[in-house]
């Protein structure tokens, strides 16, 4: 049983890392990047991430343009910012608590204590990667 799990891990940290992608790879990982954003962000930031989601008018607080980071941050996409909003180390008090984030248990460690804590640990972080990758697809 942990085979699988073994693999799965490690390749999503093989695609994450930019090792090993053939072509087919890079269009998965694109595909759970898009699946993941749709999943967890589009509802309040909007299917092009313009802050104009569904949800936007339930907020108390406008939904970020998710477009515009590239160009608020100087020219250049701040990856790792947002992986620390995403995966709770930096709070956005719209996303709640880093107990319980806005997009539930998807990016959440405790969501997949059936992994060992090394891979369950990759596991996260790879699929992370996979979503900050395809925001930073959206940046005009």
């Amino acid at each position: 049983m942990r085979s699988p799990l073994l693999a799965s891990a490690l390749g999503t940290v093989l695609l994450a890392s930019g090792l090993a992608q053939p072509a087919a790879a890079q269009v998965r990982q694109h595909e759970r990047g898009a699946e993941a954003y749709r999943l967890a962000c589009a509802q309040c930031h909007g299917e092009q991430g313009r802050g104009d989601g569904p949800l936007r008018n339930l907020l108390n607080i406008q939904a970020t343009d998710l477009t515009t980071l590239r160009q608020r941050s100087g020219g250049e996409f701040p990856f790792y910012r947002v992986m620390q909003i995403v995966d709770g180390r930096t709070e956005i008090g719209a996303h709640g608590t880093r107990q319980m984030p806005a997009w539930g248990a998807v990016f959440s460690l405790e969501a997949w204590d059936r992994l060992d804590p090394f891979w369950r640990e990759t596991y996260i972080r790879g699929r992370i990667v996979e979503l900050v990758t395809h925001i930073e697809t959206l940046q005009r």
